[in-house]
């Protein structure tokens, strides 16, 4: 890759999280299946200048020091011990604290750019680089499809599925941090993961049709993000009624992910209609917002 050249960040789904431990600091151990997507995404700019900046040319607020893309290019400075002469640019298509994996995803990006312009770490050092900035960064680094454990930081990559259902994206308008969504976790649903799961997730993705795609996409983060948001449980009805052959909670949250072995555009539509009036209401669905 070559660092002049803008670098689109994509984003994720968790086909499947499922939380199997709670370590004694507080954080939590994880089985979850992520599925790097194209779209939506964010495109991230590098140029050389007198000191580190950030412009949001889309959203002028998100240009701060707590940008995970500021925050990545400052440990990547401090660590080779250079100075951070440089200027990002990011486009952010991306919903905000969507658990769509966004601000992981541009952290990502500005590390592989600035290691494109310096070629400074081998691939296991900038992943440990890319872990002090968040659970999920690691992956992004490589945007292929991976089992993880851990936190989240323990990858195990498998192949890109060929025989995906299509995929139906619902933002609500509204974030949810991550902190609020496993502060509010059920602690009775935290158990060891389900054997057998990543071999039924391969059967699933060699015959789609037949699958038990509703059974499979399990979130336990979910369960305490329907019982608060009833717009999210509105929209999985909807969602549902259009077909879809599973809808689960992203991460954690707010967005919606719906699988659909046919039609998600014609069900992308009816949902424009019925919830497009809502402020910050967002749908994606085969490569375009509608």
């Amino acid at each position: 890759m070559n660092w002049r050249d803008p670098l689109y960040c994509g984003c994720k789904i968790n086909l499947r999280l499922k939380v199997t431990s709670r370590r004694p600091d507080g954080m939590h151990e994880l089985s979850t299946l992520f599925l790097p997507l194209d779209f939506p995404g964010d495109t991230l700019e590098l140029r050389d200048a007198p000191q580190l900046t950030l412009t949001v040319p889309e959203f002028p607020e998100l240009a701060a020091e707590g940008n995970l893309v500021y925050k990545a290019a400052k440990l990547f400075a401090e660590t080779c011990g250079i100075a951070p002469q440089w200027h990002f640019i990011l486009h952010k298509t991306a919903p905000i604290a969507a658990g769509l994996g966004g601000g992981s995803a541009d952290a990502a990006a500005a590390l592989r750019l600035l290691n494109a312009r310096y070629e400074a770490f081998d691939t296991p050092n900038l992943a440990k680089l890319a872990l002090a900035l968040g659970a999920d960064v690691p992956f992004f680094l490589t945007r292929q499809p991976a089992w993880a454990t851990g936190v989240g930081e323990v990858l195990e990559m498998v192949p890109y599925p060929e025989n995906l259902p299509e995929i139906l994206i619902v933002y609500p308008g509204f974030p949810v941090s991550a902190k609020w969504a496993y502060t509010h976790l059920t602690p009775e649903l935290i158990s060891p993961e389900q054997a057998g799961i990543k071999a039924d997730f391969t059967a699933a993705f060699a015959n789609p049709s037949s699958a038990d795609w509703q059974a499979l996409c399990r979130n336990d983060l979910a369960v305490a993000l329907w019982k608060k948001f009833p717009l999210l449980t509105m929209l999985r009805e909807e969602l549902t009624a259009a077909g879809a052959a599973a809808v689960q909670v992203s991460g954690s949250g707010s967005s919606l992910f719906a699988l659909f072995h046919r039609n998600s555009a014609a069900a992308a539509a009816d949902l424009k209609n019925k919830f497009g009036h809502l402020h910050g209401f967002r749908i994606f669905t085969g490569g375009k917002e509608w």
